[in-house]
């Protein structure tokens, strides 16, 4: 099936569109039931997972791969593939970019025969720490504000060419292989986590979740991310509870049962351990930042 740059446009919600112009188009994807069947575009495809992992296939290869939020893959035009998310929680940005738009880039950059010579199949590529802040800050902003979406555009298009340099620059990735396999695993723990971060998450229900030995399922975490799930938990905890406090006048008891604790005494400790803050100290911070 195909679905071409100006069918991706009609029919995508305008909540999910970040840019677009006849030339390229840039789609917030994902969704706890994501799954996108057989189809091709018309222009190239850039597939950059922020949360969560996708199970990747094409028609060149036998096997699916596993694609995280540490790779981004490159789709050319007219080659079948399908999409679908591991585990719900799941969200990504795909930019759309035609032959035009490319051949732009190429009038005001230089030449892109190097990066066209490594697009004749699917191919991933290591997404760079810029990428990463690039790709959050496309997806930070409110998506009414008319100011907002002109700044969207020009992140994407930033993007979009941190994109193209790592293609050049950098060498493609052997997908699938243990050390991707290794980093899905834990893009999907890190999703799930922060999709059920109100839920107490015992590394016995985790391990059988994700059909690991708790052991197996401890030591990736931290390898891969330098920290324990426990901690990363109380992490995103945190996370929520600050945003709740800045934006919320509620009760620091209610904050604390939204984010799984007992007690708004247990979120007191757990914010000062971690930041040297209470809760009243971060509303009361957040409350002077919008005066």
């Amino acid at each position: 099936m195909l679905r071409s740059l100006q069918t991706l446009r009609d029919t995508s919600l305008d909540a999910r569109i970040l840019a677009s112009d006849d030339d390229h188009l840039a789609l917030l994807g994902g969704g706890d039931d994501y799954h996108t069947p057989w189809h091709w575009h018309d222009c190239l495809m850039i597939m950059l997972p922020r949360i969560g992992a996708v199970d990747f296939r094409d028609e060149s290869r036998t096997a699916s791969n596993w694609l995280s939020e540490a790779q981004f893959a490159v789709v050319p035009a007219t080659l079948s593939h399908q999409t679908s998310a591991r585990r719900g929680g799941h969200d990504h940005l795909a930019i759309y970019t035609s032959d035009d738009q490319l051949a732009a880039i190429e009038a005001r950059l230089g030449s892109l025969s190097r990066i066209r010579a490594k697009l004749h199949v699917p191919t991933f590529f290591s997404t760079t720490p810029q990428m990463r802040v690039l790709l959050g800050l496309c997806q930070a902003s409110d998506l009414t504000d008319r100011a907002a979406q002109s700044i969207r555009g020009h992140l994407v298009s930033a993007l979009l060419i941190d994109c193209l340099a790592q293609i050049e620059r950098g060498d493609p990735l052997a997908m699938p292989s243990a050390a991707a396999h290794g980093d899905a695993l834990v893009s999907e723990v890190k999703a799930y986590i922060a999709t059920n971060v109100s839920d107490a998450l015992s590394l016995d229900h985790l391990a059988e979740t994700f059909g690991l030995s708790r052991r197996h399922v401890t030591r990736l975490f931290r390898d891969k991310t330098g920290m324990s799930i426990g901690d990363y938990h109380d992490r995103e905890r945190i996370t929520r509870a600050r945003a709740l406090l800045g934006t919320t006048d509620l009760p620091v008891g209610e904050i604390a049962w939204r984010v799984g604790l007992d007690s708004g005494s247990a979120l007191a400790r757990l914010m000062r351990r971690a930041a040297g803050l209470s809760p009243s100290d971060v509303r009361r911070m957040a409350r002077s930042d919008t005066h």
